[in-house]
């Protein structure tokens, strides 16, 4: 008789007796031995559940069922070919077709009768709820400990390590990296733009694998960044939890806040809008309906120059029920910084700024010593590469990866503790503080994307009319100026 040996191991069981790869595959051949079979194929599973058939070497095992490379297929327990009642009918089934046997070496079955294939469907149908029952005080001990403000996955995310088994500690060189990506998107860069700057820098996301616009997102939307661990966010929706302040932070709750903010008013509209041309538009309304102003764009050639113009216009005058004519960008920005100059709203915003800035500077210490420490590191690991290296234990190519990666390492490293001056912070409150007090001068050198990203920050909307038909700022008058 010529036996398929199926043997499986799930990541707890690898250790105990009778269950490790190397004891089940001595009581079969022992077993196999003592029927006078022949084991003429081993088919091994390590480190898989068996709740259900997705399983590299159980599917080339039935491959083998249909191409009669064998007569019986043997296992050490019933539970080692499946935990589910539907699977074990389907295998039984797909084994009787070819004339396929199935044994266990441990357990009593005889599926050549009614009254054993019945016995053998109670025995799954145990082991199956034996595995649902395991599942039901996992998620619970899950819960419990989550509620507890402790860490319950097996894998730590982007910008910390685990600390223990329950606790997380910061990756000073990934926190680096993600304080980067924060400021990049405050800074007006797009999600899709820092995942493709990232890829070309040759940085990778906690799985060694390329950033995308999704993974991008994910860091800048967690609440983790700012100490705050969630539950249930993808697997389990409607008992979503936070627990706050339970996680070393890596940015503000200013720049989480303020990341929230510019996604929220992107929100419904198209990527290129969002960056777009029209430096007001989601911002601007109109003074007489109150309906969203609609950027437009006109051409004109002039000696085989072209030449274009940026404007705005109320929807409802197309349709017959408001009248207010179209609005330049070119002189709605010029009369926009004239509302701005006649602005004061920093004051509360300083205050903000100081009381951060005390609170960030004791925080900022711990990091530095981090960081100083990774540059260690990193000189000790090109002395040990530039050693092997030289005596021909690293190829070229080799060597000059490590070289790179480490160089892009050592860059974000360096940023970052620079920016970790006490006197050169750059909290997104500061930044604006900056910008504002000299908004003339920073606005002629900001592109327009800058602009853009600015105004979105800032401005919640501005009510805007046209007084007169004047090709001049004069022409334009804030009505009503909302700030986020």
């Amino acid at each position: 008789m010529r036996v398929a040996a199926y043997i499986r191991v799930s990541t707890h069981m690898q250790v105990e007796d009778g269950y490790s790869l190397s004891a089940q595959k001595e009581r079969l051949n022992a077993f196999a031995f003592s029927q006078g079979w022949e084991i003429v194929q081993y088919y091994v599973d390590e480190g898989i559940s068996a709740k259900d058939m997705d399983r590299p070497e159980l599917q080339r095992m039935l491959k083998g069922v249909k191409e009669g490379l064998f007569d019986i297929v043997l296992v050490y327990k019933l539970d080692r070919l499946t935990r589910s009642v539907i699977d074990l009918d389907h295998l039984l089934k797909e084994f009787s077709k070819y004339n396929v046997m199935f044994k266990s070496s441990t357990e009593v079955y005889d599926t050549t009768t009614a009254t054993g294939r019945l016995f053998i469907r109670l025995v799954a149908s145990m082991a199956q709820w034996e595995r649902e029952n395991l599942g039901e005080r996992v998620r619970m001990g899950m819960l419990q400990k989550a509620q507890e403000g402790k860490w319950v996955i097996n894998m730590a995310p982007f910008g910390y390590d685990l600390d223990g088994k329950d606790s997380l500690k910061i990756n000073a060189t990934e926190a680096a990296l993600v304080k980067e990506i924060y400021s990049m998107y405050i800074n007006g860069t797009g999600m899709h733009k820092i995942a493709k700057i990232l890829n070309q820098r040759g940085l990778y996301t906690k799985k060694n694998k390329p950033w995308s616009q999704g993974t991008v997102q994910y860091v800048l939307t967690n609440p983790i960044y700012i100490g705050n661990m969630r539950y249930n966010y993808r697997i389990n929706p409607e008992q979503y939890f936070e627990v706050k302040g339970v996680i070393p932070e890596i940015v503000s709750t200013d720049e989480f806040e303020m990341v929230k903010k510019i996604i929220d008013s992107r929100v419904g509209y198209h990527p290129r809008r969002a960056t777009s041309r029209y430096i007001f538009s989601g911002i601007l309304k109109c003074g007489r309906c109150g309906k969203s102003l609609i950027g437009k764009s006109s051409q004109t050639t002039r000696e085989d120059k072209k030449y274009y113009s940026y404007n705005y216009y109320c929807n409802n005058r197309q349709r017959g029920i408001c009248d207010l004519p179209i609005i330049n960008q070119n002189h709605l920005e010029q009369k926009f910084l004239q509302v701005l100059d006649n602005m004061d709203i920093l004051e509360d915003a300083k205050k903000k700024s100081a009381q951060d800035a005390s609170e960030n500077d004791a925080d900022n210490t711990k990091l530095i010593k981090q960081l100083e420490q990774e540059l260690k590191e990193i000189e000790e690991r090109r002395t040990q590469w530039q050693y092997g290296w030289a005596n021909k234990m690293l190829s070229d190519t080799d060597f000059m990866k490590r070289k790179k990666e480490e160089d892009e390492k050592e860059k974000m490293i360096l940023k970052e503790l620079e920016n970790l001056k006490p006197k050169e912070s750059s909290r997104p409150i500061d930044n604006i503080i900056e910008l504002w007090s000299d908004v003339k001068l920073n606005w002629n050198y900001m592109t327009t994307e800058e602009k853009k990203q600015f105004v979105m920050i800032v401005f919640e909307s501005i009510v805007v009319d046209r007084t007169s038909m004047k090709k001049s700022p004069d022409a334009y008058v804030f009505k009503e100026v909302n700030f986020n």
